[in-house]
C-alpha cells in the first residue's frame, strides 16, 4: 500500500481498513440512521465454551441487537468445546472498526487462548476500550485482556484458575459473580451467565419483550429461568446435575463419619469430623439450591 503525502502510516492504515471493510459487509453494521439496532460484536475462536457463546448470542437477539461474530479467519468453521456451536465469523478483528460497535464481548473456554495470540484481536479489544466501546468478557475471556493491558487498576473477576494472572496483570480480582468498573464488564463462570447477560443488557439499555430483568444483585432471582431461555442448561438438566453432587456429598460424609467413628487417633479423628462438618454445610447449599429450582 503506497504512502500518501502528508498523510502518516497509522493514518494510512485507517483509511484502508475503512475503505477496505466491504468483505464485511458494512451494511450489517450500520444501516444509516439513529434508530439503528445496538452493534455488538461477539469475538469467538475454536474451543469456545459453547453456553458462554450461545447464551449472550441469542439473548442480544432477542433484545434486537445485532450480533456481528468476528474471529481471526473468515472461512474457518468455528466449533465450541461441546459441540454446540459450529459457526463461521461474518468478519474478522484484522478488518473490523472497533467504533463501530457498542459493545464487544469475549466468551471464554479454550477460545480466548487463541484471541490473545492474534495481535489483531488483542489490538480491536484495545481500540474498543480506549474508545469507551463497552468490553464484556467471562470466564476465561479476560486471559484477552491481560495481553491488552486493560486489567491494571481494575477491579474484575474471570475463572479461579486464572486469578493470579489477573493479579498479575494488575487487576483487583473479587471472588464474585460480576464485576463492573469503567466500561469494562467481567463475570466469574458459566453459572454466572445469566446475571452477566441481563448486566449486558442493561448497560445497554436493552429489553426483551414480555421478559423481566431481575436485579444483577439479586443471587436467588431464579436465573435459572433466563439461562434457559437463552439457551443454557435447562431445569431438568440442572436438576440432574445438582441431584448427581448431593449424591457424592452424602458418600462423602458417610464415610468420613465412619472413620471418625472407628479411628483410635484423636487428631485424625478431629480432622475427619472437621471434614464431615464442611461437607455436611455443603451438602446443606446444595439442597436448599434444589428447593429453589424445583
Amino acid at each position: 500500500m503506497p504512502r500518501e503525502r502528508g498523510v502518516t502510516l497509522a493514518e494510512q492504515a485507517t483509511l484502508w481498513k475503512t475503505a477496505h471493510f466491504s468483505c464485511i459487509d458494512r451494511a450489517i453494521l450500520m444501516d444509516g440512521n439513529s434508530s439503528s439496532p445496538k452493534q455488538i460484536a461477539l469475538l469467538i475462536e475454536q474451543n469456545v465454551e459453547d453456553v458462554e457463546f450461545l447464551m449472550p448470542y441469542h439473548a442480544l437477539q432477542k433484545a434486537g441487537a445485532k450480533v456481528v461474530v468476528l474471529g481471526s479467519r473468515l472461512n474457518a468453521d468455528y466449533r465450541g468445546k461441546k459441540g454446540k456451536v459450529s459457526i463461521k465469523a461474518e468478519g474478522t478483528t484484522s478488518e473490523a472498526i472497533a467504533t463501530d460497535f457498542d459493545a464487544v464481548v469475549i466468551p471464554g473456554g479454550g477460545a480466548p487462548d487463541h484471541m490473545r495470540a492474534n495481535e489483531n484481536t488483542i489490538r480491536f479489544v484495545q481500540e474498543a476500550f480506549e474508545s469507551g466501546v463497552l468490553v464484556a468478557t467471562v470466564c476465561h475471556g479476560p486471559q484477552v485482556l491481560i495481553d491488552a493491558d486493560l486489567l491494571k487498576g481494575i477491579k474484575a473477576t474471570g475463572f479461579y484458575a486464572i486469578r493470579k494472572d489477573m493479579m498479575n496483570a494488575g487487576a483487583h480480582y473479587v471472588d464474585a459473580p460480576l464485576a463492573s468498573e469503567k466500561n469494562l464488564l467481567t463475570a466469574r463462570r458459566p453459572g454466572d451467565l445469566p446475571i452477566f447477560t441481563t448486566a449486558l443488557l442493561q448497560r445497554l439499555a436493552l429489553s426483551i419483550p414480555d421478559t423481566t430483568l431481575p436485579d444483577i444483585n439479586t443471587l436467588d432471582a431464579g436465573w435459572w429461568k433466563l439461562g434457559e431461555e437463552w439457551g443454557g442448561s435447562t431445569k431438568a438438566d440442572i436438576i440432574q446435575a445438582i441431584n448427581t453432587v448431593i449424591a457424592a456429598e452424602r458418600y462423602s460424609v458417610e464415610l468420613f463419619e465412619h472413620y471418625a467413628n472407628h479411628l483410635q487417633d484423636s487428631e485424625a479423628i478431629a480432622a475427619f469430623q472437621d471434614l464431615c462438618t464442611h461437607q455436611q454445610q455443603h451438602l446443606q447449599q446444595l439442597e436448599a439450591r434444589l428447593r429453589i429450582v424445583d
